[in-house]
């Protein structure tokens, strides 16, 4: 493997424990604020589905990670 594909892994692995802990904490939230739990269970999965969408925005759309750049953009300008 070369450092530049084991880069990437450390970087997923980074981004998909953000997104995890981003969720965490909002459950950890809406528990102790006594949000029905009926409710929690409906919002996660919109909440990791705006986290992906974020993702592909902010880094490589083809991978859905925030912390690893778009190269695709850096290509197009060149």
């Amino acid at each position: 493997m070369s450092g530049k594909k084991i880069n990437k892994a450390k970087r997923q692995i980074g981004d998909q424990t953000t997104k995890g802990g981003l969720i965490g904490l909002f459950i950890y939230w809406a528990t102790q604020n006594n949000v029905d739990p009926m409710l929690i269970s409906l919002l996660v999965p919109i909440i990791s589905s705006v986290l992906a969408w974020l993702s592909t925005k902010v880094g490589d759309p083809d991978l859905a990670c925030l912390f690893i750049p778009n190269d695709k953009e850096k290509d197009d300008k060149s």
